[in-house]
Formats: structure tokens, sequence, C-alpha cells
């Protein structure tokens, strides 16, 4: 299955999911479960639009991402940002020859981080004089100042925040900050410089999952999950998750698939 929207490039504008990434032993080189993930990815990759509509049009023209490696793709309509592809997929959809190699940012490892909501640890209370709050659309510019991830104020405009202040008043700049994603995890996760080292991180993760995400269950689900992705590498974050009972039993990366080797790679 998969979800799509490529109104949001040149942020992540698919997510999938296969069942062979659940199977326990991954998928056998040359085994018959391998061929027929392969047909079902690329008849997947093959689907997908090619065209991008006028919101896509508009956020290509824009031209204020910040780093050069996502500027790139965006200017190419056939190629798609897939976001957490998961370790047992990537070496599929390479055989198939539809990854766009040429951005050596995409085959970066990231942990994906699962966290039991309901086993989390209490947060604990923000330092004297602070105060819980949500951003605004005058905090969105500063948002992305801060992050080398191109994000667009309207999508972050949509997305249930948590931001911590230092005042009431309505000028107030935020110190810290986290989103809830279009896939649930958790996201542009920040802290100002000088205010880390005092647990506003973790406080905000925790309450962040536990009072901004009931859009993301069913009313029935009983075990609340939550997830959340770090750079390998990333051994700050990384221990900030794993303090938080995050366990990161697979790894994913976000990878640049050329939707024009789509209907080649079918034809094979």
């Amino acid at each position: 299955m998969a979800f799509v929207d490529r109104r949001c490039r040149p942020e992540t504008e698919a997510w999938m999911f296969g069942v062979w990434e659940a199977e326990g032993g991954g998928l056998v080189a040359g085994s018959e479960r391998q061929r027929e993930a392969e047909r079902l990815m690329s008849g997947v990759v093959d689907v997908y639009p090619r065209t991008v509509r006028s919101a896509g049009r508009r956020a290509t023209r824009c031209g204020r991402y910040s780093a050069n490696d996502y500027r790139a793709h965006a200017g190419n309509p056939e190629i798609m940002l897939w976001g957490a592809v998961h370790e047992r997929t990537v070496p599929i959809l390479l055989g198939l020859g539809v990854v766009a190699l040429q951005f050596k940012a995409g085959m970066m490892p990231n942990y994906t981080f699962v966290f039991d909501v309901a086993e989390m640890p209490t947060p604990p209370l923000l330092p004297k004089g602070l105060i819980w709050g949500e951003l605004q659309s005058q905090h969105l510019a500063l948002v992305r100042s801060r992050t080398q991830i191109p994000r667009q104020e309207r999508t972050m405009a949509d997305l249930p925040n948590l931001a911590v202040f230092q005042s009431k008043l309505a000028t107030a700049a935020p110190i810290a900050w986290a989103f809830v994603g279009l896939d649930g995890s958790l996201t542009t996760l920040h802290v100002e410089p000088e205010w880390r080292g005092r647990g506003l991180a973790k406080a905000m993760t925790t309450k962040l999952f536990r009072e901004c995400m009931g859009g993301f269950w069913e009313e029935s689900v009983r075990t609340k999950w939550a997830h959340g992705y770090v750079v390998v590498g990333n051994e700050a974050s990384a221990h900030m998750c794993k303090g938080l009972g995050g366990k990161a039993d697979w790894e994913c990366y976000w990878l640049r698939v050329d939707l024009g080797k789509g209907l080649e790679a079918l034809r094979r």
C-alpha cells in the first residue's frame, strides 16, 4: 500500500508498505517471494502520477530551500521523494533501477524508533518561567530557518505541533518545538542552543505523543504506538529516544525515485 501526495514536493511525497517488511527473515534472493515483491514494486512506481499539480509547481519555483540536494530534485517532476523506505524494500528498488542515485544523501540510513506511548516516562516539569504553547503562522519562518530539510509553511500549518515559550506575550518567539508529521512521526524537533541540556526535547516528545496524536489512532486501539526517525550517527538524538523507551529494530531511507524508469522496469 502507498500514500501519495505530489503537492508536498520537495518534501516527502510518498510513503509505502510491503508485507515483506514485517515478515521474519526477509526476502531470499532469487525466490518467488522476491520476484513477487519486485513485480509489485515496479507496478507501484508505474502508477504514480507523473504530473505535479499547481501547488507543487509553485513550490518548485519558490527556490527557498536550504539544501542543494532537495533543490535539484525539485526541478524534475519525474523524480519523487519517498520517505521512510524500509531497509528490506531498498534493495528491490535498487535492483529495478528506479532509484536516482545522483542524490547521494538519499542513501543515508535512519533508525526507526518505535515507542509504546503508555510506557513512556512521565515528562518532567518545564523549568521555571517557561510555558507550553502552539506555533502560529508568524513562527513558521523561524522554524524553517532552523532546519536543513525544506519545509513548506502550508504543510507545517496543517500539522499538530507543540512549542515552549518564555512568555505568554503574542510577540514571544518559541525556544523549542516539534511537529507530528504526515505519517504520524515525530518531526522537526528543535531546541534553541542556549536551552539545550534541560530536558526540553524529552518533555516535548512525550507530551506531543500523548496529547497531539489523537487523530492518528483508531478509538478501539488499546496499545498506542508512536515513532520517529534518527539519522544513524546522531548519537544525541538516538540516546534521547532510547531514554524514552524507544526501540529501533530496522533502518529506513529517504530515496529519490525516478518515475521515468518505472515503465522500463515493468517491461523487464
